[in-house]
């Protein structure tokens, strides 16, 4: 075991400022494998977390009791009349844009919003509205459908040409019916998505190597074929390729292209190793899904939860934006709201407070898969699996609540940060937009700190999903538990960039891979399958939700797998430093040290 305490010199108030530091040794009874015998950690941030609960259900209590969605939702009449609420327009809840002239398609008329009875689904459609003298009767123009209290008519009528300028609010809002008809394909897609999911393990158990040569050469193909692009574009051999107009540029560029590929080849042979660690490594995290397979439902769970959630954070919020004075707008049915500055300020409160509980929620996801990876690495040690997922879910609540709550708050404190830095740079932009020179430097400024501010945050977040591993490992503080972890991977170094980049990069393609071909999937299905091609008026937006539910499944899934490669290399780096080698391993690991650790 390495000694890398080093003693604390005069002119040093911490050893952190030494420049030979590389941390504390680790403890000891870590070669039992995850210390049994914890305590609650970080309980301010537990009780910070709970009074922020406490918070947001007051919000909550407030906005239910003070709110009036009807003032957002409910549409107005031409003449100011709130359909639906106004005195002899209770029977009237819907706005119908009425011709009040006689006209031909396509030709401009005298449009009035009235308030009606129900919406029309076909034209000369006997309709009743109602006015302040009483209701009365008319024949629709054109069909509509009811969408937010609005008949809104179809894109396909003619009369969409004349009316579309009045409906700028719900123009692509038509085809979120389609969202509804096609529910089935969307079950389909999560059922092939998850299915591609536990594909992609088994490819992995497989033939990992392959997959990870396949990305490496596939890297260095990338790299050599932009520079050839852009070396034959700077000679104008390619008339289509428009990267420059000089030649010194273009070559100046396919230079640096070629010279990356020849560094990171120089690379691959001093550190082919390591590589075959990462292989090895990403190996056991598929043993790992496969054996302790209840843990994808963990984070699957916490997904269904966050909806549930974030359900009820959008009932309350809506009563909180209703929560001021509605205003009638000219040439619209939707009204204006006025909202006071406390209500703003709760909004900011609502907001942040519905951020860091999302944070959390990852966090103790992250929390809980890093611990069974724990024990499932050092089970092959003796340590006892039985049960893993509902122990480490017990431990992070009773122990562990703090530390998470307090890393999630660092990570919301470090997004409230990029969004007002985000939101002062339009907020100026758009105040210097007429001067040029000013708008470059302000371009110029705020790309600089945005970027610093990024990489900030990468770094945050990358620290603190470190971190959890080594609360679930050692029991710490969040705090020690950062520390701990930032100098074991700093003792790595090598190891944990490449295992880490080679992961990364192979989980993301797997995610997109996952993510596309369900997609497509479902694309096939809603245009090819007549009962559903017939009933949707676009296939775009049902697509896009298709993307959206198996990218998040998918990455559900993978980031598992993702969180499974950094806790078994964490935990395969300790074992290293606690018996000098590795005593602990899973089988893949074993492999990897009989091959290149004799």
């Amino acid at each position: 075991m390495s000694n890398n305490t080093q003693l604390l010199p005069s002119e040093w108030e911490y050893p952190e400022q030494n420049p030979e530091y590389k941390g504390n040794d680790l403890d000891k009874r870590l070669e039992q494998g995850p210390i049994e015998d914890r305590g609650c950690t970080d309980c301010i941030w537990c009780i910070l977390y709970l009074i922020m609960w406490g918070g947001l259900i007051t919000i909550g209590i407030i906005a239910l009791s003070n709110g009036s969605p009807e003032s957002l939702f409910l549409p107005y009449n031409s003449d100011g009349q709130q359909c639906g609420v106004s005195q002899n327009f209770e029977d009237c809840p819907y706005s119908y844009l009425m011709n009040t002239t006689s006209i031909e398609e396509n030709q401009d008329g005298n449009f009035q919003f009235i308030c009606v009875q129900s919406c029309p689904s076909k034209a000369n459609t006997e309709i009743s509205y109602c006015t302040i003298i009483g209701d009365q009767t008319q024949l629709s123009s054109y069909g509509t459908y009811d969408y937010m209290s609005i008949c809104s008519p179809y894109k396909s009528d003619p009369f969409w040409n004349v009316t579309k300028d009045f409906f700028s609010y719900s123009a692509s809002e038509a085809d979120f019916q389609d969202l509804g008809k096609t529910w089935p394909i969307s079950l389909f897609v999560c059922i092939i998505t998850l299915i591609l999911a536990n594909f992609i393990m088994f490819l992995v158990k497989k033939c990992a190597s392959c997959l990870v040569w396949g990305v490496l050469i596939l890297y260095f193909t990338l790299l050599i074929l932009f520079g050839f692009l852009f070396y034959y574009s700077g000679k104008g051999d390619f008339s289509n390729a428009h990267f420059g107009n000089s030649y010194g540029w273009c070559l100046t560029i396919a230079i640096i292209f070629w010279s990356i590929a020849g560094i990171s080849f120089l690379m691959l042979g001093c550190y082919y190793k390591r590589i075959y660690l990462a292989i090895a490594v990403i190996k056991a995290a598929a043993d790992f899904t496969r054996d302790v397979w209840q843990v994808v439902m963990v984070p699957l769970s916490i997904f269904g939860v966050m909806i549930g959630f974030l359900l009820f954070w959008i009932y309350s919020t809506t009563y909180l934006m209703s929560y001021g004075t509605s205003d009638y707008k000219d040439n619209t049915p939707f009204p204006e709201v006025d909202l006071h500055s406390g209500t703003i300020g709760m909004i900011i409160g609502n907001s942040i407070a519905f951020y860091w509980n999302c944070q959390f929620a990852m966090a103790f996801s992250q929390y809980v898969v890093a611990s069974c990876c724990c024990m499932w690495y050092f089970h092959h040690m003796g340590v006892n699996l039985h049960r893993p997922v509902f122990k480490s879910i017990k431990r992070g609540l009773m122990h562990h609540s703090g530390s998470l709550a307090l890393g999630s708050l660092i990570l919301t404190f470090v997004a409230v940060l990029r969004f007002t830095f985000d939101l002062l740079h339009k907020i100026f932009k758009q105040g210097v937009q007429q001067n040029k020179a000013a708008t470059g430097c302000l371009k110029c400024w705020f790309g600089y700190y945005g970027c610093i501010i990024h990489c900030f945050e990468r770094f945050i977040r990358f620290i603190t999903q470190n971190a959890y591993i080594m609360v679930a490992i050692t029991g710490k503080s969040f705090c020690k538990s950062a520390h701990d972890a930032y100098y074991l991977i700093f003792r790595h170094k090598t190891a944990v960039a490449i295992t880490d980049g080679i992961g990364e990069i192979f989980s993301t393609l797997a995610n997109l891979s996952i993510g596309i071909t369900a997609t497509f999937i479902g694309f096939i299905m809603i245009t090819q399958i007549d009962h559903y091609s017939n009933q949707i008026s676009s296939p775009v937006l049902p697509t896009v939700f298709f993307a959206f539910i198996s990218l998040t499944l998918s990455s559900i899934f993978m980031n598992v797998y993702g969180m499974g490669i950094d806790t078994i290399l964490l935990c395969y780096m300790a074992d290293r430093e606690l018996f000098s080698t590795a005593k602990s391993v899973p089988q893949s690991l074993q492999e990897f040290l009989d091959k290149y650790q004799k």
